[in-house]
C-alpha cells in the first residue's frame, strides 16, 4: 500500500493582529486628533485688544443736507447710524465731524435713559464737536469698560435721531483659554504631534528589529 504524502496546509491563525500593523493604524489615530485639535486654533483669527479707530459724521434738520443722524461718510447720514465694535480694555479713537453746523457731541448710553451717566465713556466732560473756534472734527478717545450692546448718543436738544448701536467683547474675546494667546496653543499642539510622530516611529523601528521577516520555507 503506498502512502501518497504531500504537503499539509494549515489555516492561518486568526487574533488581533500583528503590532507592526496596529502602529500604523495608533499613528494615524493619534496625528488626526492632534490635527483636528489645532488646525481650528491655527484658522480662527483670535480678538485681541487693539487701537481702532472711527471717523464719523452727524447732522440734522434743514441745515443737514446729508440727512439725519450719523455715517462713516459726510453724504448719507441714516438713524440709527452705524454699529461700531470695540472690546474692553481697548482704545477707541473717534473722529467727530458735523453736516450741519451745529454742535452735538457722543457717548455711550449704558442703561439706555437717554442721559450721560458718571462712568461712562462720553465727550461732554470735555468738548462738544466741531471745535467751537476752528468748527473742525474733534478727535476724542475712550477705552471701554463694559461688554455689551449699548446705544451712542448725543445729548444736545433735538439730537433725538442721532443714535446708534455700539457693540463692545469681552477683553480676550475668541481665546480658547482666557489669557492665553491661541498662537502658544498652535506651538504647543504642532510640538505634541512632533512627538507623536517620533514615539510611533522609534516603537515601529524597534518592534521591527524584534520580530525580523522569516523566510518562507523551500517548497
Amino acid at each position: 500500500m503506498l502512502l501518497m504524502l504531500g504537503t499539509v496546509h494549515r489555516a492561518p491563525k486568526t487574533g488581533m493582529g500583528s503590532p507592526l500593523s496596529t502602529a500604523p493604524k495608533a499613528f494615524i489615530l493619534l496625528v488626526s486628533f492632534a490635527f483636528a485639535i489645532v488646525a481650528p486654533l491655527a484658522l480662527s483669527t483670535p480678538a485681541t485688544a487693539a487701537p481702532v479707530t472711527y471717523t464719523l459724521f452727524a447732522g440734522r434738520g434743514p441745515g443737514s443736507p446729508a440727512g439725519n443722524g450719523w455715517s462713516f461718510n459726510n453724504t448719507t447720514l441714516s438713524s440709527p447710524g452705524p454699529t461700531l465694535t470695540a472690546m474692553v480694555g481697548e482704545t477707541v479713537t473717534l473722529i467727530l465731524n458735523a453736516t450741519d453746523g451745529r454742535f452735538h457731541s457722543w457717548y455711550i448710553d449704558y442703561n439706555n435713559n437717554s442721559a450721560w451717566n458718571p462712568g461712562a465713556p462720553n465727550n461732554e466732560s470735555g468738548t462738544n464737536f466741531p471745535n467751537a473756534t476752528t468748527l473742525q472734527a474733534v478727535t476724542w478717545s475712550f477705552v471701554p469698560t463694559k461688554n455689551g450692546t449699548f446705544y451712542y448718543r448725543s445729548s444736545h436738544g433735538g439730537d433725538g435721531a442721532l443714535w446708534g448701536l455700539i457693540t463692545v467683547a469681552p477683553a480676550g474675546a475668541g481665546q480658547v483659554i482666557p489669557g492665553v494667546d491661541n498662537t502658544v496653543l498652535i506651538v504647543v499642539g504642532v510640538v505634541i504631534i512632533i512627538i507623536a510622530v517620533l514615539a510611533v516611529a522609534t516603537m515601529y523601528m524597534r518592534r521591527s528589529k524584534k520580530n525580523p521577516k522569516v523566510p518562507p520555507p523551500p517548497p
